[in-house]
Order: structure tokens, then sequence, then C-alpha cells
């Protein structure tokens, strides 16, 4: 850590008087402050600088510390003594303002030493996450998580104990066998019942023979007469929020509840997004008809796939289900369980390798060749697809116990217009390679509008995906300015379309 970033941290807070999910700053004038829950959560999520010595209840005032070298020597016992594991923080005296203060930086720790938590305590009291610009005691389930990975639990292997072996479909299971037989000569080799247990369909435990989960889910006859809450449950909803009614005050115009194998788990629900779909019919220029979909469906099945193949399957969550909505202006599918391991939100889609938490899941439907084809392609599809469709790419948001993708339809009605039809001004300066939502800035942008305004507007809640994905691009393009050019990052900034 170097003094020009604890400077530029200081000249963040001040800017935009507000911690983040990084920079926390603790009041220590009069004494050593509590801060334990601070050091856990950095260590647990992302790693952050503390700064020692600033005020948050005056509007980071920079107050100063009460003892730069004894408050030294209580960190260093705090996180060598109090915090489990050991943590070794980078302390860096800084003088701001003739003031002294201290800036801590912590690291994130490994995540097969997670969670980081405050002994005294203990791990249930004492396991903190950083949640925006505050720190939070980690739910049951998110303990459980970071310990199955440290301790190398894999759901998908169960035994399923309520089960027996002719509760799967016996012509589906020999059908794999003899496939995977005939790929894998040393198999042949193998008598039938330790086939189904080296391939992970059925486990021994106190001398019986079970089905594990993956097996149930894969080859079970009715995998929810054991797991009822394994479900996809499919909803349209006659608005944009959850709660819109319809002409007759309905609730949902369509709503199902998806059952069965993973696979007809997905054939059901494609074809109730299908069912429910708009299809518009383009006639090109040699008279052939095409039927184009309101989605690419291509990109809908990679979502559902992996909804239902990557969802956490532990018993923490085995009692949720996967929920697909349909929206005026969007799909949201939202499956139990946050990401996995060392997976992030940014290495989604990229070459980075990435880790699977139902493995046997995963290589049995492979080896089946349904729902698999091609391993680590799904996410790429979505966004090729949607971006062929002119839609904008599909939106990934983690949650503490859940994953949600969005895909958007933008071809839907705003403020009382349809989007596309925006006014003469606008329509001239806009490009084939310009989305519906940024037609739909210019348009709204022609008085100046704030970022909150702008994201209220489009009823997009990632502040990040506005910036990124709308707004830059058509500053970039000369087809939005800035009302405030010398301050970009200004509090207070706004937007304006570029008039003829």
């Amino acid at each position: 850590m170097e003094i020009k970033e604890v400077i530029e941290a200081i000249e963040y807070l001040k800017k935009y008087n507000t911690e983040t999910n990084r920079i926390e700053v603790k009041k220590a004038l009069g004494g050593f402050p509590t801060c334990y829950d601070t050091f856990s959560s950095f260590s647990n999520k992302y790693g952050g600088i503390i700064i020692f010595g600033i005020d948050e209840d005056k509007d980071f005032e920079v107050t100063g510390v009460y003892d730069i070298n004894d408050l030294q020597k209580k960190i260093s016992s705090l996180c060598k003594d109090s915090m489990e594991p050991i943590i070794r923080p980078d302390i860096l005296p800084v003088e701001y303002e003739g003031k002294q203060l201290l800036a801590v930086k912590v690291n994130e720790i490994s995540q097969n030493k997670k969670p980081c938590y405050y002994k005294p305590k203990g791990l249930k009291g004492g396991s903190y996450t950083r949640i925006g610009d505050s720190d939070s005691l980690m739910t049951d389930y998110e303990i459980y998580a970071l310990q199955s990975y440290k301790d190398h639990i894999f759901e998908d292997i169960r035994p399923n104990k309520r089960a027996s072996i002719d509760d799967l479909n016996k012509e589906l299971v020999e059908e794999y066998i003899n496939k995977v037989k005939m790929e894998k000569p040393n198999f042949s080799k193998i008598d039938y019942n330790k086939c189904l247990k080296l391939s992970g369909i059925t486990d021994i435990s106190e001398d019986n023979i079970y089905p594990t989960l993956a097996g149930t889910l894969i080859f079970g006859e009715y995998p929810q007469s054991f797991y009822p809450q394994l479900f996809v449950a499919c909803a349209v909803i006659p608005g944009t929020e959850l709660g819109d009614v319809g002409p007759l005050r309905e609730r949902f115009l369509d709503n199902k509840r998806i059952e069965g194998t993973i696979e007809e788990m997905l054939e059901g629900t494609m074809n109730f997004l299908q069912r429910n779909m708009k299809t518009s019919v383009i006639i090109n220029s040699d008279g052939k008809r095409t039927d184009r979909t309101e989605y690419p469906l291509e990109a809908l099945r990679e979502a559902i796939a992996n909804a239902l193949i990557h969802r956490d399957y532990s018993t923490q969550t085995e009692n949720a289900y996967i929920s697909v909505y349909m929206y005026n202006d969007r799909i949201e599918i939202i499956n139990p369980g946050a990401l996995y391991g060392t997976n992030r939100i940014e290495k989604l889609g990229t070459a980075t390798t990435m880790e699977a938490r139902n493995t046997t899941i995963i290589r049995i439907l492979e080896e089946k060749g349904s729902v698999i084809e091609n391993r680590h392609t799904g996410i790429p599809t979505m966004i090729r697809e949607m971006k062929n469709y002119g839609l904008l790419e599909p939106e990934f948001y983690e949650e503490r116990d859940s994953f949600k993708v969005i895909f958007r339809n933008t071809n839907v009605v705003h403020g009382g217009q349809q989007s596309g039809q925006v006014s003469g001004q606008v329509s001239g300066q806009v490009s084939g390679q310009v989305s519906e939502y940024q037609k739909l800035v210019l348009e709204y942008c022609t008085i100046p509008k704030s970022m909150i305004e702008i994201k209220d507007y489009l009823k997009i809640n990632s502040r990040r995906y506005v910036r990124e994905k709308i707004i830059k691009p058509l500053i970039d393009s000369d087809l939005l300015y800035y009302t405030n050019k010398d301050h970009i990052n200004a509090s207070n900034q706004k937007y304006i379309t570029k008039k003829l």
C-alpha cells in the first residue's frame, strides 16, 4: 500500500460523502474503536482499506487518532490473537490536513480459509461479509457454503436414502451405462452395479445401495416425490413488477410448476417461455418467411440449463426452487445459491477457468450429450444471441443466497411511447448500431437528466450497467454530452442529447 492509494481513498470519501464496499473509516480520537467486523468482512469479500482517524458522522471530517503507536499495537494484536485465521494487514501511518491517520489494508483471504471470524464471538456470531458500505453478519447459508467448499463436500453425490434403485428409470440408466462402456473401454470390464457406483448414480451407505441426488435428478421416475421443492416455477406477470395486475385483476397471465428430471424441466420451461412469447414474421427479399421469437431461444435455453445444472442443491437450499418470471419488458431467471467457490461475476463468459459446484451432474449430462454439449460456452452464447437480436447483453446479479440472469426486451412501451418511435431529431442521430435503450436515453435526455433519473426511467437497477453499456458508448459516439465537462465525475452530473 502506498500513500497515494490512501489519499485517493480519502478524496473519494470527501467527494461522494460515502464509504464503499472497499473503503471504511473509523473515528479513533477517543481510543481504539470496534473494528473486528470490518476486518472479518474485508477478509471474506474483496479486501479493502480501513482509515482510522476520520469521522463519518461529521461528513468525513479528518479528526486524527488518539495515539498512532498504541493503535498499531492494538490492530496487530486483534489480527493475530482474535481473528481466525490470522490476518496479516498492511499498516501505514499517514499525515493528512495536519492530522495523524492510520491506514490499514486488508487483503481477501484464500477461498479455502474462509470464513474469517472474530474468535470471541464464535463462527456464527463473528463471521461478517461486506454488503455495500456496511459489514453484515453472514447467514447460516453463507457460512455453510464456505465450509462445504473448504471441506470438498459435493452435494450432488449425497445418497437419497428415501429412494431405492427401483425408483430410477431402468431403460435410461442402462442406455447411459452402455454408452459409457462403449466410450470408456475399461468400464466394459466392470459389473453393472459397480458402474452405477463409479458413475455417481448410486452410493453405498450402511451396506445399502441408494440413488444419489444426481442419479435421482437425471434418471428418476419422479424426482419431486423425494425433493418436492426442486422444480421450476414459471409465471407471466401482467406488467413490469411483481404485484402488477391485469385488466381482470389477475396476478399471473400464465403460471406453471415444471417438474421432472433436469432434462424434462429444461424442455418444460422452454415450452412455457415459447408459448408465452410473441413471435413476428419476417419476409426477406427472396420472399422467404422466417419466424422470429421475442427473445433468442438459444440464449434462454443456455440460461435455464445453467440454472438447473449449477444451482445449489445442498440441504441449506433444498426447499428453494428456480423462478422464471416473464415481464412485459424482460425475463428474469433466479436460481438458489450464490456463485460457487472462487467464481466471480466479472469472470463469467471469459476464458478464466470456472469452478463447478455439481461435478457429477455436469459429467453425466455431458456424457449423455443432451443438456450440455459445449461446456464453458453457455454465457458467450447468451451474449452473442442477444447481440444478434439487437438486444442488450444479459445482466448477471449475485445476491447473498441466489443468482439472477435478466434478458431485456427493449421493444416495449416507456412513458406512453413505443420504443423505436423516437422523435425526428433523435432518430436522425441514431445509427443502426445504437440499441433500443440508447435510443430511449437520447430521447429522454433532450432535457438534462441525472444518472439516477436515467436508471429509473429505464427500470434498470444496476447503475454500473447503465453507465458502461448505455451512457458511455453514447458519449464516445458523440451523441450524448456531459453537462459538466470539467468534472465528469461530479455528483450532480447530468447528461444531454446532442442537438442537430
